[in-house]
């Protein structure tokens, strides 16, 4: 049996151990250094502005996301697959909290989009396959955003008043949601540095952390075909089929127009009742 090189079996255990850090950095949520946008990011629900991907993984609640910074602003924008957290987003809006001084995880926070108006948005047709996203979809979508998911909450903030804004805001946060080409949600978010009162934001090490809300209302269903109930009601209605048992676990079935699932086990494993989060830590990129 051929001995192995000790120049080449030394270089090899370097190479598994920055894999192995690289691939806990994607998973526990560790930005390190965050990067400075190749290009000036506009705030608007589409990610070309942040390159071919978003740079972290969070495998509990398979999301692509990212955070960025200019001399400006902190910027976030995650990617959404999943149709109950879809659903959870879209009636009770994803929170992105965040601590200067790395220790608290929402000293700051503003929680997006919420529904400014005391109408139920409409309900699109619900379909089979979640990412087939319709035209009409989108600029149902696109509708309700001007006229109903326009609220922004705001947490930590001393220098704007009261703790509701509008995207039409004049502080300079800005916050977006639109579908991509393949039907995932894509959520986008500004903040102006300058709310969070640093000299030099780059020499403190922040934390972060992002939750996807629970609802808290009840969720009504209607009967589908068959007599089984299980297209949901409400903001986008039909995107809640499937998604993570008990909140962190396996991906479960996708219903269907008319439901596959009964309402009575959907409630009872409160599927949408749980929030999901995650967090970590980084350093903002130094930028003159």
């Amino acid at each position: 049996m051929k001995s192995i090189c000790p120049y080449f079996a030394c270089n090899l255990a370097v190479l598994l151990l920055l894999a192995t850090a690289v691939n806990a950095q994607s998973v526990n949520g560790d930005l390190s250094v965050l990067k400075t946008p190749s290009s000036a990011i506009t705030v608007d629900g589409d990610l070309k502005d942040w390159g071919d991907s978003l740079q972290y993984f969070n495998a509990e609640c398979n999301a692509r996301y990212a955070l960025s910074n200019n001399k400006e602003n902190l910027y976030f924008a995650i990617r959404i697959d999943d149709p109950s957290e879809v659903t959870r987003i879209l009636k009770s809006g994803i929170t992105l909290g965040v601590d200067p001084k790395g220790k608290k995880k929402n000293a700051y926070a503003i929680t997006f989009p919420l529904n400014t108006q005391l109408t139920t948005p409409s309900k699109p047709a619900q379909q089979d396959n979640f990412n087939e996203i319709t035209q009409a979809e989108r600029d149902e979508l696109h509708r309700e955003m001007i006229t109903t998911l326009r609220g922004i909450k705001v947490e930590g903030f001393k220098d704007i008043e009261g703790d509701m804004i509008t995207t039409s805001n004049t502080y300079g946060i800005k916050t977006a949601i639109d579908y991509d080409s393949k039907g995932n949600l894509v959520c986008e978010a500004a903040i102006p540095l300058k709310f969070f009162h640093l000299d030099d934001h780059s020499k403190t090490e922040w934390t972060f952390d992002i939750k996807i809300n629970g609802v808290s209302v009840p969720v009504e269903y209607k009967s589908g075909a068959g007599g089984n109930t299980g297209a949901m009601s409400g903001g986008r209605g039909g995107m809640g089929g499937g998604g993570r048992s008990g909140g962190m676990g396996g991906r479960g079935g996708r219903g269907g127009v008319g439901g596959n699932q009964s309402a009575t086990n959907r409630n009872d494993s409160g599927i949408l009742s749980k929030s999901i989060d995650f967090s970590g830590k980084f350093y903002l990129a130094n930028v003159q």
